[in-house]
């Protein structure tokens, strides 16, 4: 059936995208990516996880949301991650299925990792369905991040290597978030026409609310280090709180505001207790969307980007970077390759990663020097609107076409 024109003059599609995470809280690229498509004149289905007390199914924004009954295990072991994917893999292939019957679905979008989650898209692309592959992350990378120390480490590395590629070779089109991980794909023999950038930068909409609490003065009186994200070991949040323990008699009013969820959170609660700094520093209550957190670190004095040096993280781009920076937020950064690559030393202040020491000299250069630092933010917001989500979401809704 021929479908009537959306937006830019494409065809309207019924959207299913499928995505091993909760939604719409906890998937922030995939929420971002449903609502353009909405808002472009697709219908859009989402396939999840879902916790306990969530409806198996809901429309949120136009959006209709089937959540799987599997939830997610943080630090889990190999084994356990294992049978949590392939579990949620043949839920999800039913689940895609039933909605086909009821709509006939133009384009399956598989969020990775896992890459064999692409399996769910076999028998609707047999169907006539297109598929889109969006990898949020390369597996390989992942793998050795939280098991690269065992001696099966290399032979896995190589089966999901294989699996990247199988998974590739059915996609119609393959999307991933910035230049370097296309690369990588085009090492692991992607053709290089077949892929496109996508990259997480944030909407206007949500900075602009977040600008609002910003002008509120909600951090004023105080120098406010900020962090929303992951809590895990890799993304460094510890650092934070060894650097506020330093600095607390160096920099007056100095306030942390650390807001996220994670297998480390337990951790780092427990070290801010125990370096007598707990009463400076503000950890999550509840669970916030990505908009309220935004909000929520509008007006900081200082974001910080922690990554410890990983061969996941030396690629890694983090989404926040780019909200601070669209914030004005003067940013402290881990000097990784990625997002040295991004940002320059003019833009942004650098660190050296996993130095503790390091860190707190940035975030003191930021609070001593407050002019230098609003200028280095400035020429930082410049340098993003070429990474700019109104691009992205051009080549997202090609994509969809």
């Amino acid at each position: 059936m021929k479908r009537s024109p959306s937006e830019g003059g494409l065809e309207r599609s019924h959207v299913c995208m499928i995505v091993h995470s909760y939604y719409p809280v906890g998937e922030v690229r995939a929420e971002r990516e449903a609502r353009a498509a909405v808002e472009a004149g697709h219908a859009v289905d989402v396939i999840c996880l879902g916790r306990p007390y969530e409806a198996q199914v809901e429309i949120v924004d136009d959006i209709r949301i089937t959540r799987l009954p599997v939830q997610h295990v943080r630090g889990s072991g190999a084994l356990r991650s294992i049978s949590e994917y392939v579990g949620f893999a043949l839920r999800a292939s039913a689940a895609v299925l039933k909605i086909h019957r009821k709509a006939p679905v133009d384009v399956v979008y598989v969020h990775a990792p896992p890459d064999f989650l692409i399996v769910a898209a076999l028998i609707p692309r047999l169907l006539g369905s297109r598929v889109v592959l969006d990898i949020h992350d390369l597996s390989p990378h992942m793998f050795d991040a939280r098991f690269g120390d065992g001696r099966l480490a290399r032979p896995v590395e190589r089966v999901l290597r294989a699996v990247e590629r199988g998974a590739c070779s059915i996609a119609d089109r393959v999307i991933t978030v910035h230049d370097p991980y296309r690369d990588e794909l085009v090492a692991n023999k992607v053709p290089a026409g077949k892929i496109a950038v996508v990259m997480n930068a944030p909407p206007m909409e949500p900075v602009e609310l977040a600008r609002a609490a910003a002008a509120n003065g909600q951090h004023s009186g105080s120098f406010v280090v900020a962090y929303h994200g992951t809590v895990t070991h890799w993304y460094g949040v510890d650092l934070i709180v060894e650097a506020i323990a330093r600095l607390e008699d160096r920099i007056p009013n100095l306030r942390g505001l650390i807001l996220g969820e994670g297998d480390a959170l337990p951790s780092v609660e427990a070290l801010a207790h125990s370096k007598g700094v707990a009463s400076r520093i503000e950890f999550p209550t509840t669970l916030l969307s990505q908009a309220e957190a935004v909000c929520r670190v509008a007006g900081a004095s200082c974001g910080v980007i922690p990554n410890r040096p990983s061969r996941l993280n030396r690629f890694a781009l983090s989404s926040k970077l780019l909200e601070y920076i669209a914030l004005d937020i003067p940013v402290v950064v881990s000097r990784l390759e990625t997002l040295a690559a991004h940002f320059s030393s003019d833009e942004v202040t650098f660190f050296e990663p996993g130095n503790v020491e390091s860190l707190a000299e940035a975030i003191a250069w930021v609070a001593e020097h407050p002019a230098e630092a609003r200028e280095k933010a400035e020429r930082a917001r410049h340098r993003a609107e070429v990474y700019s989500w109104a691009t992205s979401r051009e080549r997202l809704l090609k994509a969809l076409s």
